[in-house]
């Protein structure tokens, strides 16, 4: 892959991630009574979209640059909007919901980012060069049976 096409697609990735980043730093507080337990869909549905955005770049190229570059924005996105407003106000409260928030995404983000490459399997044209290179015709010999 050219280098220009990696740096281009890495960062519209981190835009893509600070786009991601923002929406659900100011949604991620939100929940629905469930019973008597209040579930945190704001939570549940960020890191669920964030982790897929990043899995999805890190399947559709063959390099990581994409993943990093999505990881950086979802984490400069939500860094910066957990800092206090100039009136004092803040996004990400200092509680369980603004704890999770600032330490989950940033922890699934480098363990996608961190996991290995995908191994596949070879194809045709490597099965068929394979089966070129072996047995003793490959090495210019006659096998036993050629020579009796």
């Amino acid at each position: 892959m050219q280098p220009v096409l990696i740096a281009v697609s890495a960062l519209v990735s981190a835009a893509c991630g600070a786009a991601l980043g923002i929406l659900f730093t100011v949604a991620h507080r939100a929940t629905v009574p469930v019973g008597p337990i209040a579930f945190p869909y704001g939570i549940v549905l960020g890191l669920v979209s964030i982790i897929a955005f990043l899995i999805a770049m890190r399947l559709l190229w063959g390099t990581r640059w994409p993943a990093v570059g999505g990881a950086l924005g979802v984490v400069v996105a939500i860094a910066v909007l957990s800092f206090a407003g100039p009136g004092g106000s803040v996004i990400v409260g200092d509680d369980a919901y603004g704890w999770t928030w600032i330490l989950a995404p940033p922890l699934a983000s480098a363990a996608i980012v961190a996991w290995p490459r995908r191994r596949r399997p070879p194809g045709p044209e490597a099965q068929d060069a394979a089966a070129t290179m072996e047995g003793p015709a490959a090495s210019g010999l006659e096998s036993a049976e050629e020579r009796s």
